[in-house]
């Protein structure tokens, strides 16, 4: 292992446990006995003041979202409704942070050269996720930039007609794509993604989402990771 590697894995573990710790608003007495460490240590590293070894970070994030999933903490801090999710709690960077090293678990085997969402909802998840590879962001809007020929495509959503534009050259021909969205309801915005990739002569690799709404139809080509579904 390189050490620009062993350094994100002991980061991953401080990043984690900080993550966890404030979202969840856990003591270091409750973290202690789920990792086996003293809270003094702990403390230590939540402060960065000390960096746990690579197997300690490695056995940190795996207690923690193994005790803490995802899914439960999305449980813990969104508030639903019948046909509204309140997603204010998904504005916070310690859920940006947890989400990208979650994602960077699921699908870290890819190859990704870009990372596309759809404005405006999704940017922060998109943006956290697309540092996190290290990849450039692409953003579909609902306008044409000014001066600027773009890829399109458009889809029926409820009763109306939405088109997503994104500047040629953001796209290009076999560009490896991660899709990131924040809510799927029907999953025609994550096709609509898909088929703007695959216009610009791109692959989709894979797509995620924060969460789904039970009973969504779509199917896809890709596999697509839904961290909740409700």
């Amino acid at each position: 292992m390189e050490r620009l590697e062993k350094v994100r894995t002991q980061l991953d573990g401080v990043n984690v446990l900080r993550s966890v710790k404030r979202l969840l608003g856990l003591t270091y007495k409750e973290l202690s006995t789920l990792l086996g460490l003293p809270e003094s240590v702990l403390s230590r590293y939540y402060t960065g003041d000390m960096l746990p070894s690579v197997e300690t970070a490695r056995e940190m994030v795996e207690k923690l979202f193994a005790e803490y999933p995802l899914d439960k903490i999305l449980s813990r801090l969104l508030k639903v409704y019948e046909t509204y999710v309140d997603l204010t709690a998904t504005y916070n960077p310690d859920l940006w942070t947890l989400y990208s090293v979650y994602i960077s678990r699921k699908f870290g085997e890819l190859k990704i050269d870009r990372v596309l969402t759809a404005a405006v909802d999704g940017i922060p998840l998109a943006v956290a996720v697309a540092q996190r590879f290290g990849v450039p962001l692409v953003i579909a809007k609902q306008y044409k930039e000014p001066g600027a020929k773009s890829i399109e495509v458009s889809y029926i959503k409820g009763n109306r007609v939405v088109s997503l534009y994104v500047p040629q050259g953001q796209l290009a021909k076999g560009d490896s794509v991660l899709i990131v969205d924040d809510v799927v309801r029907t999953g025609k915005t994550i096709r609509a993604l898909a088929d703007l990739a695959e216009a610009a002569g791109s692959k989709v690799a894979a797509a995620a989402a924060l969460l789904a709404f039970r009973g969504f139809a779509e199917k896809f080509e890709f596999p697509l990771d839904i961290a909740l579904v409700i």
